[in-house]
């Protein structure tokens, strides 16, 4: 018995001070993260995935720019968000569904079919104590679309798609 508490002592010791503190997080926090509505001209709700005209969740396609390059993001392991975004059901008080979309890099693109695709450009601060990145602001086509600032505080916002 005492070998084994020695042992799982050891396991702990050896695990607690092997980790790495400038890794990346394993998961997505809460504040690099944004909503997103998409609807088209006439409202209709994009991401309703029972409406034939919608955009399809598993055809959705999220890239980050890194290094001057695009780059697919996919998780297939043990995440449940596999392309770093999923979408979320409406409330009840509420009309459309939203996509959680995580903003990892100051460029994403997000790639709603073969077809269609618009990119989001951030500005990102990354907090070295605490291990995380804060999006301070999100642009859609040149317009300011999400900022982290009190006197602009929205949880989301609307892409109108041309179709």
């Amino acid at each position: 018995m005492k070998h084994l508490t020695q042992l799982i002592l050891i396991i702990f010791a050896f695990a607690t001070f092997s980790c790495d503190k400038h890794m990346d997080p394993c998961c997505p926090i809460g504040n690099n993260a944004i909503n997103l509505k998409v609807q088209d001209r006439e409202g209709n709700d994009l991401l309703d995935q029972k409406r034939a005209e919608s955009f399809r969740e598993n055809v959705i396609k999220i890239f980050y720019e890194r290094a001057g390059e695009l780059e697919e993001y996919f998780n297939g392991g043990h995440s449940n968000m596999r392309r770093n975004f999923w979408i979320i059901s409406p409330h009840v008080d509420e009309k459309y569904h939203q996509m959680r979309l995580i903003i990892d890099s100051e460029v994403t693109v997000i790639q709603w079919n073969e077809n269609e695709a618009d990119t989001l450009y951030s500005e990102i601060v990354y907090d070295k104590e605490f291990n995380q990145k804060h999006i301070q602001k999100v642009f859609h086509k040149g317009e300011l679309k999400y900022s982290n600032d009190p006197s602009h505080i929205k949880a989301g916002f609307i892409i109108t798609k041309e179709r």
